[in-house]
C-alpha cells in the first residue's frame, strides 16, 4: 500500500486510481458541494467562492472536528485542512471517503520521537495512506487524544 504526503514528487503516483487504473475524474464544484451537503456528515456546511470555479468548503462535524476543503472545477484533487493538518492531492472523488475515515476515527495519530510534532495518517483501503504532521504545542484536540488513546489500548 502506498504512503502519500503533500510532497509534490508523490503527485505522479496519484495520477491514476490504484483501484481502477483509470485517471481520477475531474471535480465539478456544484456537484461536489451538493454531495458534501447530502452526505449528512456535517452539522454545518458553508461554501465560500474564492475565484470563478473555486470554492472553499468550511465543514463542522458533531464530533467537534472542523475541515476546510478547497476544490476547483476541472482539477482531480483537493486540499483538505483538518484542524491544523494540511493534506494536498486528495483525489476529489475520494474526499468524502477521506472525511468519513477521519470522522470514524479509523486513523493513526502519533507523536514524533522528539514529541514536537503530531502525525496524522488517514488510510484509504486500496488507495494508500495520506499522512501529514503539525507542530505540537501541548494542544491536542479531543479527537486526537481519543485516537492516540485507542492506539495505545489496541497495541499488542
Amino acid at each position: 500500500m502506498g504512503f502519500w504526503s503533500t510532497w509534490r514528487e508523490n503527485r505522479r503516483s496519484l495520477d491514476y486510481s490504484r483501484r481502477s487504473g483509470e485517471r481520477w475524474p475531474k471535480a465539478d464544484v456544484p456537484e461536489f458541494v451538493a454531495a458534501v451537503e447530502a452526505s449528512g456528515l456535517f452539522e454545518s456546511v458553508e461554501a465560500a467562492p474564492v475565484a470563478p470555479g473555486c470554492v472553499d468548503l468550511y465543514l463542522e462535524a458533531a464530533t467537534g472536528q472542523s475541515f476546510v476543503v478547497m476544490v476547483a472545477d476541472g482539477l482531480d484533487s483537493c486540499r483538505v485542512i483538518c484542524d491544523g493538518y494540511v493534506f494536498d492531492w486528495v483525489p476529489a472523488c475520494l474526499v468524502l471517503e477521506f472525511l468519513r475515515t477521519v470522522l470514524a476515527g479509523e486513523i493513526d495519530v502519533e507523536f514524533s520521537s522528539s514529541r514536537r510534532w503530531v502525525r496524522l495518517r488517514v488510510p484509504l483501503p486500496g488507495e494508500g495512506t495520506w499522512a501529514e504532521s503539525r507542530l505540537f504545542d501541548d494542544d491536542l484536540a479531543p479527537w486526537e487524544a481519543r485516537a492516540i488513546s485507542s492506539a495505545r489500548t489496541s497495541a499488542p
